[in-house]
């Protein structure tokens, strides 16, 4: 099984089928998830800010998704990312292949290993993108003509404000190609419980200051929309690969 997590503006994957809702119990909280088929591999679903956009990004209950889909089979995640470009370069629609990320958030619980157990454990995050995922997502770009840029840092702040002018300089200067809300903790979530995990970054916007107009939400949804069907397709390419692996 894969996990499947999506954000701002998807939330919903049309090539899940033999769907059903479940409801998971973990630790953190309970989950309601979608269980079905893309093609021959089973999935976990899950829309992060829920199927109405009601939990903003610092109120998502990271550790719960992550442990429910941990706990209904899930050996890997493949998440979206809607973001603002910090990298000039990079215009709203395209997708990016993450390779790395930069944590800027506070207060969010981040960990499963809070000391309650009495031990203390240190998880590597020299590779917190799975090479494995991110050469899938890759391949399904190249097989599906759909660009993927390969590699980029995601730097994650708490919001739900976007960030300043010069936060985003800030960004850049530290080595950030994109910005987003709910990225982390999710990818080190993953990584603790052994999970691969890839994201999927949507370019939705120049970030604060590289653009000519102050951002709006209308505004960057309507940019989802437009790529919605091309990542759709990259999804179940990337699901269909995971079942060769």
């Amino acid at each position: 099984m894969i996990g499947l997590i999506t954000g701002s503006g998807f939330y919903e994957l049309p090539d899940v089928v033999d769907r059903h809702q479940v409801r998971v119990g973990t630790d953190y909280g309970d989950v309601d998830l979608i269980k079905g088929q893309i093609g021959d591999t089973s999935v976990g679903f899950l829309a992060r800010h829920g199927s109405d956009h009601s939990i903003p990004p610092q109120a998502i209950n990271y550790r719960a998704n992550i442990a429910a889909l941990h706990k209904v089979g899930a050996e890997a995640v493949l998440a979206t990312a809607v973001s603002g470009a910090i990298d000039p370069s990079l215009s709203p629609g395209q997708f990016v292949a993450i390779s790395d990320f930069i944590d800027f958030t506070t207060g969010r619980p981040d960990t499963f290993f809070d000391g309650a157990d009495g031990t203390v454990t240190h998880t590597d995050m020299s590779q917190p993108y799975s090479a494995k995922l991110r050469a899938l997502i890759l391949q399904a770009g190249a097989s599906q003509d759909i660009d993927v840029v390969d590699g980029g840092v995601y730097c994650c702040t708490n919001g739900p404000r976007f960030e300043t002018a010069a936060e985003i300089a800030m960004m850049s200067r530290a080595g950030g190609t994109l910005v987003g809300m709910t990225g982390y903790p999710e990818v080190a979530l993953a990584n603790e419980l052994g999970m691969a995990y890839a994201s999927i970054g949507v370019v939705s916007n120049p970030a604060a200051g590289l653009g000519l107009e102050r951002l709006s939400a209308d505004d960057l949804f309507a940019i989802v929309e437009d790529c919605s069907g091309p990542l759709h397709q990259l999804i179940a390419a990337v699901v269909a690969g995971w079942t060769s692996v």
